[in-house]
Formats: C-alpha cells, sequence, structure tokens
C-alpha cells in the first residue's frame, strides 16, 4: 500500500429517483475533488437513485437512466481519478431478485470492477431482500498500488444484535481483509438513531484494529421520507478515527488514509441525545419540505409543550417566515394557553392568528341533538380536536402549505390522540419522541434561537405547566395515561428494547405496566392513519412498527 493515500469523499445527500439531479451534485462534487488530485474518489451507497428508492426499483424506467448515469460519470474518469460509486444494478441471474446493490468502480473512462453486496438488511426499516439479489464473494481493486477491498453497509454490520440472536453468520468486511486489502472501503447509507455516531465510531475503529486494515466509511446525508441520515463518515486505522467529516450536512473533501499514522482516539460523541436529536429533526423537516416541493410549515399552537417545540423545530429548519401558526381555542382553552400560543409565536417571529372555534363546536353539537346523535363524553369532546383539524388542513391548502402533527411518541404509543384532530398533518417531526426528551428538546431550542440577554423562546409557563389536552375544564393528562416519567421508560424497554412483559413488571407496578401496554395495542389502527413520524430511535412506530391491526394479542399480558 502507499505510505499515504488521498480519498476523495461525497458525503451526499440525495433525492429519491431523481436521477439527473443526483447525478448533476456527483458530478459536480467529483470536478471538485479531482482537482486537489485525490488516488480516488467514493460516494455512498445507492448515490445515483438515493437510499432507500423501495418500489422505484421496480420500475424498468428508473434502472435505465441509471445505467445512463452511470456511462456519463465513467466517462468523467478518462482525465480524472477513479470513483467508486454506489448503484443498483441488473443481475445476470434467471432467479430471485433482478438487481444486485452494487460499488462500481469506474477508471479511464469506463466501468471497471463491481461488487455486489453480500448482506442485505431485512429488518426494522430496512427490506432489500424485496429488491436484491445478495452478492457471494469479496472483490479487491488495484488502485494507486493500494489493495482496495469493498464493502456496503450491513457488510460492516454482520455482528450486531437484533433480538438477542446475531443477524448473519458471515463476514464480508473481514473475508474482505483476509482476501488481501491493504484498505477497506465501505459505502453506506445508514440512517441515523440517537447515540448511534459513537457506535459506528467503536464499531469502525474495532474493525480496523481486528483485522489490521484501515477503513474509510462513506455516508449518505439528508432526510428522506420517515428516515435521516446524518453522513458522520469517517476514516479508523489501528483501532481508532484519524478523521471524521461533520454530521447532518453534506460534505466533499479528501481525507488522508495512512498507515502507522497519528490517530485520535475515538471519544464517542459527546453531544447530548437533546442536541443530536435537535440537529436530526431539523435536517428532516427542511429535507421533507424541500424534497417535497413545499415551502411553508402550517402549527396549530396551543399553549402546550408539543406544538411549541413544534413550532422552534420548523422555524430552525425553515426559517421564520415560512411558518404559520394559528391557536384555536375553545370554550374550555385557558387564557393561559392562549397567552402562552402568543407568547411562543412572537418569541419565534412568525405568522400567528388566533381563531375561537367555540361557535362552530356548538354549531355542530346542536345540528346532531337536533337530529337523534347527541354526542357525550369523549365523542363530544373530540368535536373540538376535529374541527382544529378540519381548520389546519383548510388554511394549508389554501396557503400551499403542510401541517406538522405536534404528537409525541408517548402519545401516539398509547393513542393518547385524536383521529383527524390534533393527529392530522403531512409529517409528524416529534413522533419518535417520548415526551420527556420533548422537555429535553424546549430547552436545547431556547439555547440555540433564542437572542443574547432575551427571554427564551419557549417560556417557562409552557414548560412548567401540567400537561393537558384541554379538551373539557381541568383535565390533565396523567388522569389519563400514566405520568411520563413512569410511562416513557415502559414504552421504551417494550419498543425499542424488545422487553418482555414480565421484565418490565419487575421494574414497575403491575397495572400501570398493563395498563400502558394494553392501550399501545389498541391503538394500532389510529398510528397506521397518522403523519410519518421523523425516525431518531431504534425503533419507531413507522414503516419499522409492523403490528397487525385486526387481531388480539392481549394474551402478551397475561404472563402474570
Amino acid at each position: 500500500m502507499k505510505e499515504q493515500l488521498k480519498v476523495g469523499v461525497i458525503q451526499h445527500n440525495p433525492v429519491i429517483g431523481d436521477i439527473d439531479g443526483n447525478l448533476g451534485k456527483i458530478t459536480k462534487e467529483y470536478r471538485q475533488l479531482a482537482d486537489t488530485e485525490p488516488d480516488l474518489v467514493v460516494t455512498p451507497e445507492l448515490s445515483i437513485v438515493g437510499y432507500p428508492p423501495r418500489d422505484l426499483l421496480h420500475r424498468a424506467e428508473i434502472l435505465d437512466a441509471q445505467e445512463a448515469a452511470l456511462n456519463d460519470l465513467a466517462l468523467e474518469t478518462a482525465d480524472g481519478p477513479p470513483l467508486i460509486v454506489g448503484a443498483a444494478v441488473r443481475t445476470e441471474r434467471d432467479s430471485g431478485a433482478p438487481i444486485h446493490n452494487a460499488a462500481i468502480v469506474l477508471r479511464d473512462g469506463k466501468k471497471s470492477e463491481t461488487y455486489h453486496k453480500r448482506l442485505l438488511p431485512t429488518y426494522d426499516v430496512f427490506d432489500e431482500h424485496r429488491y436484491f439479489q445478495p452478492g457471494t464473494d469479496p472483490v479487491v481493486v488495484d488502485i494507486a498500488d493500494t489493495a482496495i477491498g469493498l464493502t456496503i453497509c450491513e457488510d460492516a454490520w454482520q455482528d450486531a444484535v437484533v433480538t438477542g440472536t446475531r443477524r448473519h453468520d458471515e463476514s464480508p468486511l473481514q473475508d474482505t481483509a483476509a482476501s488481501g486489502a491493504d484498505l477497506i472501503i465501505t459505502l453506506s447509507a445508514s440512517p441515523f438513531s440517537l447515540e448511534k455516531p459513537s457506535r459506528r465510531e467503536h464499531r469502525f475503529a474495532t474493525h480496523a484494529a481486528e483485522t489490521d486494515c484501515p477503513v474509510v466509511f462513506v455516508n449518505q446525508v439528508g432526510g428522506n421520507d420517515e428516515l435521516i441520515f446524518d453522513g458522520h463518515s469517517l476514516v479508523a486505522v489501528d483501532g481508532a478515527v484519524h478523521e471524521q467529516l461533520t454530521g447532518f450536512e453534506s460534505s466533499t473533501t479528501v481525507v488522508d488514509v495512512s498507515v502507522g499514522g497519528d490517530a485520535t482516539v475515538p471519544t464517542g460523541n459527546t453531544e447530548t441525545r437533546a442536541t443530536q436529536a435537535r440537529k436530526a429533526l431539523t435536517l428532516g423537516v427542511g429535507d421533507y419540505f424541500e424534497k417535497t416541493g413545499f415551502e411553508e410549515a402550517v402549527v396549530g399552537l396551543s399553549g402546550g409543550i408539543d406544538s411549541a417545540v413544534a413550532a422552534a423545530l420548523a422555524v430552525a429548519a425553515l426559517d421564520a417566515e415560512n411558518v404559520y401558526a394559528v391557536s384555536l381555542p375553545s370554550e374550555v382553552t385557558s387564557q393561559q394557553s392562549i397567552a402562552d400560543a402568543q407568547t411562543v409565536a412572537a418569541n419565534l417571529g412568525i405568522e400567528f392568528d388566533v381563531i375561537p372555534i367555540g361557535s362552530a363546536v356548538e354549531d355542530i353539537s346542536q345540528t346532531l341533538d337536533a337530529n337523534n346523535a347527541s354526542l357525550t363524553g369523549v365523542a363530544a369532546e373530540n368535536i373540538q380536536a376535529r374541527i382544529r383539524g378540519s381548520i389546519l388542513m383548510g388554511i394549508a391548502n389554501q396557503r400551499n402549505a403542510l401541517v406538522l402533527t405536534p404528537d409525541n411518541k408517548s402519545e401516539a404509543a398509547v393513542g393518547y390522540c385524536t383521529l383527524y384532530g390534533d393527529a392530522v398533518g403531512a409529517l409528524a417531526p416529534l413522533g419518535d419522541c417520548y415526551k420527556q426528551l420533548v422537555y429535553e428538546l424546549a430547552g436545547v431550542f431556547n439555547e440555540t434561537l433564542s437572542s443574547a440577554g432575551s427571554s427564551p423562546v419557549i417560556p417557562t409557563s409552557v414548560i412548567e405547566k401540567e400537561p393537558s389536552a384541554e379538551l373539557r375544564s381541568g383535565q390533565a393528562d396523567e388522569e389519563e395515561i400514566p405520568a411520563y416519567e413512569v410511562l416513557d421508560p415502559i414504552l421504551e424497554q417494550y419498543i425499542e428494547e424488545g422487553e418482555t412483559i414480565s421484565s418490565i413488571r419487575e421494574e414497575y407496578p403491575d397495572h400501570v405496566v398493563d395498563e400502558a401496554l394494553r392501550r399501545t395495542t389498541h391503538a394500532e389502527f389510529k398510528r397506521r392513519q397518522t403523519p410519518p413520524p421523523l425516525r431518531i430511535t431504534q425503533k419507531a412506530l413507522g414503516r419499522g412498527w409492523n403490528y397487525p391491526i385486526a387481531a388480539a394479542y392481549d394474551c402478551l399480558l397475561d404472563d402474570h
């Protein structure tokens, strides 16, 4: 191997399916890097079509356009350094999936070697066996007098554990090192979850030490539907991280890979969970709007913590001039809540209106009463939420905007929301944040959005207010669901950690656990009809949560 290898890294933010747009970005970034004369340039996994393309891969037009893009990129290398690019390529096999998830080496103006991803993740948000044929053999290519082994994302996570079992039996990364590689390059589209950047640092530093082979990890960045990709591409040498790119932003740079050179001992990502969440969610919201072609967000400001944080997040992602907030008080809404909503809007500098809904609630109630369809209890209370939902959607429709729902993960899990009411919207930015994390996010936004010497954008009165849906006088969340400081860890153990009910009961009272999880199992029909949550944990209640609706599995709670 050369004593020092210069690797151009394109930490790329693709638009799914936009072959021409992604090609243009990669070409521009490749040319910029080529001017610095690196030994090679690398893009992330599936960088031409973007990850995850899902059923776009079933469209021949997409594969044809990607093939043409590969040919165009190959021509760029006639007078430049080799380019290793992630793409989907058709397989020559007669059976099984028709395409491979591949890393293609482009050099001297043409396609050269191709590596096919061997380990295809099919769990949680991943469904690669639906589309891809797995590869079978390691590939090591010679570039700049260096034997470079190619791997793709999951190939480097072979020994990770899911629900108590190893994901895979084989180890492509170790096989590649054993095949004579001096350097391993991993093309990746590894989505973010809290604390994952530090886990990646440890993983690739360990790989570099165990294989005695430096590793260059090149990751996608950006938000694509529910998934957020954080980048944090890195170089690991001899058990330590040598260099790492900034997370949550596109980056084009050259990294130096030296065998035996100085390296920094990985300390892990030292940012708080709330700071990581704020960066990820800001990127996720911003990209969701940009990639869907919308500019403005509509937020219903109730005066509570969730809608205040949702509004702050919208401002961080879209800027204040692109956020419209509205308070929709009923006869039972407190004056303090109306005042708090006004204060939050003023502090954020966003357009704001108050539209009372008391008369609308009364009109609907009278209409129902006059037609022998009177509503009582929760059904009557939910008229308020559904009127609010209709008004918010109407405003968004008129303004060509999108509604952001403020519902959090705690509420979504136990179904503590009104279908077609507060649950309406295009995106649930807080849908993977437990209530306690929402409070932490409020603190982070007060640090990042408040001007020096000014009042916090989310006032103390909002943060310290007792949580309430305010659909009747004196209502409090804790009268209807367990207290969040108890509910959140119960849900986290059940949802993210996959703990059994009996083990959770060892830490919390049986009746509290049973109530929380019975509500969770019965709320599946609601979750299926609510906006996608931005995923920031290892198990969000979105695409990766795949439970049936027409089912009865209360037996989960019967193992006393």
